[in-house]
């Protein structure tokens, strides 16, 4: 994706490994939007429906599809207010018991019914759809106990 939401033709990763080898303007598009959402999120607003890319069940809204990297694999996600898409794996976001930040930047663990490990999702767009989940499960831009770090801003991305 580029900074306006659209495909712009390019991986958005040059190879496998670290969220380091990210676009630069992947990461800052990512957090920025991250950044937008949680506090519209924060007022009472709602994530925007998107024009769907998948066949949609009824009352379910689409928004958005990603680039997301699972261990060594990069795929994309799609997420809607009923689920989240990935390649071989689609989960409900009922089934999503806890969200915690992964142990990498950009990254995330969803603990799910049913999985014995959390599914860990990394990539500059994964904040975005963290915010967007937690919107849809419990209404704040955060998980429930859960408070963002102080000074837990722009300034440390790391974008070389």
């Amino acid at each position: 994706m580029s900074a306006n939401g659209r495909w712009s033709g390019r991986a958005p990763w040059d190879s496998i490994g670290s969220v380091t080898e990210y676009d630069a303007d992947q990461l800052t598009a990512g957090f920025r939007s991250m950044t937008m959402l949680t506090a519209l999120v924060g007022r009472g607003g709602r994530p925007a429906a998107v024009s769907p890319t998948i066949a949609l069940r009824a009352a379910e809204k689409q928004y958005g599809w990603l680039p997301v990297r699972i261990g060594d694999r990069q795929q994309i996600a799609v997420i809607t207010n009923l689920r989240l898409i990935l390649a071989e794996t689609e989960v409900p976001l009922w089934a999503i018991t806890r969200i915690r930040p992964g142990d990498a930047p950009f990254a995330v663990a969803l603990e799910i019914i049913g999985r014995e490990e959390p599914l860990v999702l990394s990539g500059p767009w994964v904040p975005w759809m963290s915010v967007v989940i937690c919107a849809e499960l419990y209404g704040t831009a955060w998980p429930p106990a859960y408070a963002p770090a102080p000074g837990n801003n722009r300034e440390n991305l790391v974008t070389a």
